[in-house]
């Protein structure tokens, strides 16, 4: 067989050679036939006694630095390389800027994870979560409920969603719901978590451990199915002081930054999704899976990134799955089409806005999109009007710049769910609205139901006093899958109730001992 590879081929010499015979060729054929015995023989003395061990180590750093950047690479398919989970943050891949570093944490499919979560599911859940394979039929009945239509009933494919979202003190209560929510639909689900809060009071890291594994990653990597790559970024800011015209919300602007650039280092590509939320908030499985299939006016490719937004129609629970707010709807998450994402679409055809701070960081600057004003980008890009060309979206416009458009179903079922404040004791409730956005100084000398109105409705919801803002008659097939388990949902609400009767146990107790007028006893006696 190996003389059969070399008959055919000269191996030097014009052509015409070949006339006389064969008897050069025959000749020619045998040397090249022990050469080739000699090099492989050489090549197999030099492999035995190479370090193996060394070029292996090369291999898989090369096969998982493909893996990082190449949503084809072999990582796909082969066993990936393992790393350990205890590190220094400062090892870990990053990028800095102008405002901070974003360190990028392993993701799952890079890590040996102990499987310890086993989530409680029952039959309903099991049969909502096991929706991959493609039915055609159902998935036309899905689109048309939100007034869209299949993109190729011949040829159906679900498009890639990427979820980013920021991390402070959310209770794995919330975790879990939203993860059972989206279970093995995403590809890439990216946390930001920083060592500060909002306000830039120092705060510890919750999924970082130097000196033994993270529990709580642990957990965190396997709550949204082993499907997606679930990872957390941390963010370590540099700025001295907040800054721009919501300064109070200045950093949480610099911080959903990160997400962006952990979907480009995932391999996004412009006809994927990417969906921006915080922890707590989260479409509906159902929509979900629309926005993977249908034909959805914002997800048509060639955008002009005027309006690329898809907004949840969301409802809020508050610190109970049985605490419903009546006649309210939130408008996150948000969702955009790669193409109009920074860092995944095309720079040259939708140039970066000017912003805020160091012109790249924070809101959008005076004509540049603020308001709705692009005169001066149109003008220093040398633009028309009438150009249809707008700049690509950060983190910040996700969340704060007008356009798009907020989904529904047609019947006006939400397509959204925001679980708001599921704390696991009152002191995280008190320190939230001392430290985060919007901060109060006042919180953590007050009772939970002063804090704000949302709350002084959890509470009425948890001892059973009349609110008019309660929805008492919540349908069950408005509830999150997750709470669609009697004994999970009863769980919470009760964990609820019992934060309550604490928190209004220790105000009753420190009027009685102090005999202070707290404005807690006129809510008391009521």
């Amino acid at each position: 067989m190996m003389a059969a590879v070399f008959i055919n081929r000269p191996l030097s010499g014009k052509q015409t050679r070949f006339r006389h015979g064969g008897v050069g060729l025959r000749k020619r054929t045998v040397m090249a036939n022990w050469l080739l015995l000699v090099l492989l023989a050489s090549t197999f003395y030099v492999l035995r006694h190479l370090n193996l061990t060394g070029l292996s180590a090369v291999r898989e750093a090369i096969a998982v630095r493909e893996a990082m950047y190449n949503l084809n690479s072999p990582l796909q398919t082969m066993q990936p390389l393992l790393h350990p989970r205890v590190y220094e943050i400062e090892s870990l891949k990053h990028i800095t800027l102008a405002h901070g570093t974003f360190y990028f944490g392993l993701h799952s499919h890079q890590v040996q994870i102990d499987p310890t979560y086993e989530p409680l599911l029952n039959s309903m859940q099991q049969e909502l979560l096991d929706d991959d394979v493609i039915d055609v039929q159902k998935e036309k009945e899905r689109c048309e409920r939100y007034n869209y239509e299949l993109v190729d009933e011949a040829n159906p494919k679900r498009r890639r969603l990427f979820l980013g979202s920021l991390l402070g003190d959310d209770s794995m209560e919330v975790l879990r719901a939203h993860g059972t929510e989206a279970y093995n639909i995403f590809h890439t689900v990216s946390f930001i978590e920083s060592n500060s809060t909002l306000n830039m009071s120092p705060k510890k890291w919750k999924y970082h451990d130097r000196e033994n594994p993270s529990e709580r990653l642990n957990t965190l990597y396997q709550l949204f199915g082993p499907k997606t790559k679930v990872s957390v970024e941390y963010y370590v800011t540099s700025l001295e002081e907040l800054f721009g015209s919501q300064s109070d919300l200045s950093l949480e602007y610099c911080q959903r930054e990160g997400s962006a650039h952990r979907w480009a280092l995932n391999g996004m590509r412009p006809d994927d999704i990417g969906i921006l939320s915080d922890a707590d908030e989260t479409f509906t499985r159902d929509f979900l899976r629309a926005m993977q299939i249908c034909d959805v006016p914002e997800f048509r490719p060639n955008q002009d990134c005027m309006r690329p937004k898809v907004l949840a129609s969301t409802i809020v629970m508050e610190s109970s799955p049985n605490c419903v707010t009546k006649d309210r709807r939130w408008w996150h998450p948000d969702a955009i089409l790669g193409e109009c994402v920074e860092h995944v679409g095309n720079s040259s055809l939708h140039p970066p806005a000017k912003r805020e701070y160091n012109d790249r960081h924070g809101l959008r600057a005076q004509g540049h999109g603020s308001h709705g004003n692009f005169t001066a980008y149109w003008s220093e890009n040398s633009l028309e009007p009438d150009s249809g060309v707008y700049p690509t979206w950060k983190g910040v416009d996700f969340r704060r710049a007008g356009g798009g458009s907020q989904a529904t179903e047609v019947d006006g079922s939400p397509t959204g769910y925001h679980f708001h404040n599921f704390f696991t004791g009152s002191e995280a409730i008190h320190v939230k609205y001392h430290t985060y956005g919007h901060a109060a100084k006042d919180a953590m000398d007050k009772p939970l139901w002063e804090l704000h109105d949302d709350i002084q409705l959890a509470v009425d919801c948890a001892t059973g006093r009349s609110n008019e803002k309660l929805e008492l008659n919540t349908s069950s097939s408005e509830w999150p899958i997750y709470y669609l388990n009697d004994v999970i949902r009863r769980r919470r609400h009760g964990a609820w109730q019992s934060i309550v009767a604490a928190e209004e146990e220790y105000w009753t107790s420190a009027q009685n001992k102090f005999g202070k007028e707290y404005n807690a006893t006129k809510y008391l006696q009521s």
